[in-house]
């Protein structure tokens, strides 16, 4: 065993078991391609499929260094809870690890044209079928992982635990979403707010990223796959029990409250 697949292993092992880890479980990658391969070899190990793919930013700090401003990570089938109404639904994360909220609009992608390595913002928009409203739930079993560099980040999942899928935004191209205020409380406390026209290129310019790097790195994308187009408001730390509700341009609301994550259910909702 390779000493990726082993560091691969290892956060396997910890979500299915649903135990925080203290420290990294081997050498730190430091450049993409090997948090990339780490990550796969996790994807391979994790006993569901992907469904999506989320988008984070790397802080501009890391990006001479990585060489790219963005980093994906997988989204698995049994993580996604579709809201109903005003509902709040339990999203498990890991005791002693790290635990965050992020307000996010979602793409849903049609079919990829084969071979396509490089897309324009027009050619991307037009791929996307359709756009949600949502929750992205960051969780890890190792607590520093938004602090020990992208490339960690990357290589545990992009430090994904679920995702709350809200509704459609109709008719999205001309709904001006991009301007609505969106904001996050957690414990009916503001945390933060924002909206996706702040974002660096916007939600489409996620997409974009996700494409081009799919199509760089081989990563499962195909039609009907949903996209997590980055925090529009931040990444807001949160305990277990905390409940997080985000607001949609002051109509739209999401609610989720965070619950331990058990073992041999890892990070799946239920």
């Amino acid at each position: 065993m390779s000493s990726e697949q082993a560091i691969a292993q290892a956060f396997v092992t910890a979500r299915q078991e649903a135990r925080a880890i203290s420290n990294y479980p081997g050498v730190r990658p430091t450049d993409l391609d090997t948090a990339y391969a780490i990550q796969a070899h996790a994807i391979a190990n994790w006993p569901d499929h992907i469904t999506g793919w989320k988008v984070g930013r790397i802080p501009p700090d890391q990006v001479p260094a990585l060489g790219a401003v963005r980093l994906a990570g997988p989204i698995f089938k049994r993580q996604v809870v579709v809201a109903i109404g005003d509902a709040t639904v339990d999203m498990p994360v890991f005791c002693g690890g790290f635990a965050a909220v992020e307000a996010e609009y979602v793409a849903e992608i049609g079919s990829v044209p084969a071979g396509k390595t490089s897309f324009t913002h027009a050619e991307a928009a037009a791929l996307v079928t359709h756009l949600y409203y949502g929750i992205e739930i960051a969780s890890s079993p190792l607590a520093s992982i938004n602090t020990d560099g992208s490339a960690v980040t990357i290589s545990d999942f992009g430090n994904n635990a679920g995702l709350v899928l809200g509704p459609e935004i109709h008719d999205w191209r001309a709904s001006g979403y991009e301007t609505a205020p969106v904001s996050v409380s957690l414990n009916d406390e503001e945390v933060g707010a924002g909206t996706a026209a702040a974002m660096m290129d916007g939600p489409i310019g996620a997409v974009r990223f996700l494409l081009e790097t799919a199509a760089e790195r081989s990563l499962p994308l195909s039609a009907g796959m949903l996209i997590s187009t980055g925090a529009v408001t931040g990444v807001h730390e949160a305990a277990v029990g905390a409940k997080a509700t985000v607001t949609f341009g002051g109509t739209v609301r999401l609610s989720c409250r965070l619950v331990a994550a058990t073992p041999n259910g890892s990070d799946e909702p239920t």
